[in-house]
């Protein structure tokens, strides 16, 4: 988004990306004229990278992770996340359509799951739906703070998954702010659910090609289905209508096709469609 954003005002555009970031995924940015430098370690390190490099040289530092004295601009990316909940209430109500009694959504440093959190409860108020925040089972930051119930990074031995765009070990402390109080329930999703969840969605008669960072919500759907412990907990039942944010589609074309067997492109012309 940085680099699509930066190519059409005429900025340069600088990105640091950890090393368990695909080049694929960099090339794509590289597309859009940014310059992509690659940093050792995991998200944090890339943060600190960019971070250290814009106060160096005077850079705008622009991503969604706040401290103090940096909450602006991370605001302001929560609320452009806003407008996908904004869609959620349009669309249910152009289809006149029950609004969603539980709403799963993915978090890495927990912006995107703030703000769609965050809208959802400010327009329905006592209305809103049962919120699910969703990690990785190996960056679980968000549902480590809430049994802390505190800000506190996630241990060293934590870290390394396949859902690269939530590999993160620390919560945002804006987002901490919305979530910690917002969110009705946490799950942790194991990479090993993931490839299924993604064919999953290519096999629908209206097939969705979905990134790997995206499906978790899936997951936790599927799992309910088949434990009834986690469907009691949830509280789930059969007049529940759930709703599922996939908010990524797949930025790396060959782990696609690791995981469904086929390309984004033929996913999406229904080759898998059963």
């Amino acid at each position: 988004g940085i680099a699509w954003g930066a190519k059409r005002t005429g900025c340069q555009a600088v990105i640091y990306l950890g090393e368990g970031v695909s080049e694929r995924i960099a090339d794509k940015m590289r597309g859009f004229g940014a310059e992509v430098r690659r940093v050792a370690g995991n998200y944090e390190a890339s943060l600190k990278a960019a971070r250290e490099d814009a106060e160096q040289h005077g850079g705008i530092l622009v991503q969604d992770v706040s401290w103090s004295g940096y909450e602006k601009i991370p605001a302001r990316i929560h609320a452009g996340y806003g407008i996908v909940a904004e869609e959620i209430l349009e669309q249910t109500e152009k289809l006149d359509s029950p609004k969603p009694t539980h709403v799963l959504v993915n978090a890495g440093v927990g912006g995107f799951a703030c703000a769609v959190c965050g809208y959802l409860w400010h327009k329905l108020g006592a209305a809103r739906p049962l919120f699910v925040c969703v990690e990785p089972t190996e960056a679980d930051s968000v549902q480590h703070c809430s049994k802390l119930h505190k800000l506190e990074p996630l241990p060293d031995s934590k870290g390394g998954t396949m859902q690269v765009g939530l590999n993160c070990m620390e919560v945002s402390p804006l987002a901490w702010r919305v979530l910690e109080t917002g969110v009705d329930h946490f799950v942790s999703v194991p990479d090993g659910a993931i490839g299924s969840c993604m064919k999953l969605l290519a096999e629908h008669s209206s097939p969705i090609a979905a990134g790997e960072s995206g499906v978790a919500g899936l997951g936790v759907l599927l799992a309910a289905a088949s434990q009834p412990e986690l469907k009691k907990a949830l509280q789930l039942d059969e007049s529940s209508r759930v709703m599922v944010v996939i908010c990524e589609a797949p930025p790396d074309a060959d782990l696609y096709k690791d995981c469904v067997g086929v390309s984004p492109e033929e996913a999406l012309a229904g080759k898998c469609v059963q």
